[in-house]
């Protein structure tokens, strides 16, 4: 028999026991009696979220005070409402950037959401969000957390406070913001460059679902043209406008600017919420400026965004170059020092020269035979072209169009112009034009960009002529069908600067059939220019990379520019210096004085010769 007194201890161990494990429960439970019971659902304060704080870029007032002072002399007042815009981080033009923010309609906004590039490509996400507090000279512009907690919901864009510490496409606008829009928080997001189109669609999707429009301004913290002289910029400005203008989202990535990503969000957002109406306020180039032209720069675009339609309005970009011969002794350079010793001074950092045009075209000057192969028999003048050559200029310098119709392209026979079109075909490159004196299917080229359908021809007589006849009877049929028809003729007297009368009546032909830009090559120099019936006619571009370095006048050579929306050209002249095939843009004077020798060469009216001395030359 048990005692009672052990029958008590049993019962006493076996209490401690489930004691024991009921406080073992507890624990796994994360249950605790002895703390007094906290309110469920009760959300942290705003300053008690924040965890990180970021400087504006300058914390001095003195800067955004001159800013302001200057800005308030120069407001281009918005029309209405603003729901999204475009300014520079750039901030050599603060002043205009403090007259954008003053010409705001009205600044009652609970919340501004920058978009800007990140441009030291830190942190791992795509797209990032910071929920920072910001130190400015006005005070601290607190983040709207509500916001970017339920951005932080979406795939792909993450919270990481680190890269905003150098990111000044933030930093240096939030000062403007916090004197501007006093009572607004703040959403700053950043975006890498390779962005996948599908993630910005989807941050423009949730931003435009979030927010209340009439509380909240987005804006695109982008700037422009970089590194290239006024005239490029311009060139390139060009584009960029008429893009942004008509939300053109195809083209928007290849525009020559440092953030097309931030563009793309934020247009996509505006039109979700049907505000698609641009005002421009200003458009600046710090190379302007500065008065100094010729020395690269960076430029901006400033915009409002109302509630209204987008432009319709098409602008197409092109650009032109004479000769292209990768054979001979410019072959022994590029083996000796690659491709980039003869493009890179000419196309700048990142290859922006190069950037952004709908056509990058040059005449192809030899047969881009397999591995470059000379077939027999050859002659004392016979080329070939590797299109390994060709694909890395497609690839580096954006080229995808090539004139095939000249005096070259049969070098190495049937074969070698078989190989051209094939190599040209795999390499995904458009052409036109047939051997010297043909006209055939090979003739004409169309393209389809941007809505519009642009008729390429190529035509040469060098050792015979062409069938006018025939050819004016295509380009009629060809301005039926097209938004734009341009020729290109290797034609002309070698060495000579002064177009010929047969080129000229030509030209004259041409364009009364319906021709809306001629572009000559073949004889190795630059020659003269015409406006006729409001179209223009270059007789020849001169070389652009060849090897007939005994002549100072075949290594001075022509590209052009030319912007065109509806019977309005807006042509920009870029004289090349070649040094032994290096080519870099002529600045000041020899530029100034290749103006002077073109003009002399010309045909045209005063107004257009001083036109042409700027560079630019504008025909309505």
């Amino acid at each position: 028999m048990v005692s009672k007194q052990k029958k008590i201890i049993i019962i006493l161990v076996l209490l401690l026991c489930q004691v024991g494990l009921f406080y073992t429960w507890l624990k796994w439970e994360n249950i605790d009696f002895l703390k007094p019971k906290q309110k469920i659902d009760q959300p942290l304060k705003v300053e008690e979220r924040i965890l990180e704080t970021h400087k504006s870029y300058f914390i001095s007032a003195d800067f955004y005070n001159q800013a302001y002072e200057a800005g308030t002399k120069q407001i281009i007042s918005a029309e209405d409402k603003v729901y999204g815009g475009i300014i520079p981080h750039h901030l050599m033009p603060k002043d205009k950037i403090a007259a954008w923010f003053l010409g705001l309609k009205d600044t009652n906004y609970d919340t501004v959401v920058l978009i800007g590039p990140n441009h030291f490509e830190a942190g791992e996400a795509d797209i990032i969000i910071s929920q920072a507090k910001w130190e400015t000279p006005y005070g601290e512009l607190l983040p709207d957390l509500k916001l970017s907690d339920n951005l932080l919901k979406v795939k792909n864009i993450k919270l990481d406070e680190k890269p905003f510490g150098s990111e000044h496409s933030i930093s240096g606008l939030v000062p403007f913001i916090k004197k501007s829009l006093p009572q607004a928080n703040i959403v700053p997001i950043i975006l890498k460059n390779k962005t996948k189109t599908a993630d910005l669609d989807n941050l423009a999707a949730n931003l435009a679902s979030l927010i209340v429009k009439e509380k909240t301004l987005v804006l695109a913290s982008v700037d422009f043209s970089h590194w290239q002289t006024d005239l490029v910029s311009d060139f390139h400005d060009d584009l960029s406008q008429n893009v942004i203008e008509t939300f053109d989202f195809e083209r928007i990535h290849n525009l020559e600017i440092d953030s097309p990503a931030s563009i793309y969000a934020v247009l996509k957002y505006l039109e979700k919420i049907d505000a698609q109406k641009s005002q421009l306020a200003f458009h600046t180039d710090s190379s302007e400026l500065l008065k100094k032209p010729d020395e690269a720069g960076t430029s901006h675009f400033y915009y409002y965004f109302s509630t209204g339609q987008k432009k319709t309005e098409t602008a197409l970009s092109l650009l032109f170059f004479g000769d292209l011969m990768l054979d001979r002794n410019v072959k022994t350079i590029i083996d000796k020092n690659g491709l980039g010793y003869i493009f890179n001074n000419l196309a700048t950092e990142e290859n922006r020269f190069f950037m952004s045009p709908d056509i990058i075209s040059a005449n192809l000057e030899g047969a881009l035979t397999n591995s470059g192969t000379h077939y027999p028999p050859e002659a004392s003048i016979d080329f070939a072209i590797n299109p390994d050559l060709i694909k890395k200029i497609k690839k580096d310098y954006f080229f995808n169009f090539f004139n095939l119709a000249n005096n070259h392209i049969t070098d190495q026979g049937q074969k070698g112009l078989e190989e051209t079109k094939y190599n040209l075909n795999k390499l995904n490159i458009d052409y036109s034009g047939c051997p010297d004196a043909m006209l055939d299917n090979c003739s004409s080229q169309i393209l389809d960009i941007a809505d519009q359908k642009i008729a390429m021809f190529g035509f040469s007589m060098v050792y015979n002529n062409f069938d006018l006849t025939k050819a004016i009877n295509e380009i009629k049929e060809a301005k039926e069908k097209n938004n734009l028809v341009i020729a290109q003729i290797h034609w002309g007297a070698e060495y000579t600067h002064n177009f010929n009368e047969q080129q000229q009546n030509i030209a004259h032909q041409f364009i009364d059939a319906g021709a809306d830009i001629i572009i000559g090559h073949h004889p190795h120099v630059v020659q003269g220019i015409e406006i006729y019936n409001n179209k223009p006619i270059f007789y020849s571009l001169g070389n652009f990379v060849f090897d007939q370095y005994f002549s100072p006048d075949t290594q001075e050579e022509l590209a052009v520019g030319i912007s065109y929306q509806t019977g309005e050209y807006k042509i920009y002249l870029f004289p090349i210096q070649s040094n032994n095939s290096q080519l870099s843009l002529m600045t000041g004077e020899n530029k100034n004085n290749f103006f002077k020798k073109i003009a002399d060469w010309s045909n045209i009216t005063q107004n257009f010769e001083k036109q042409l001395l700027s560079g630019q030359v504008l025909i309505k």
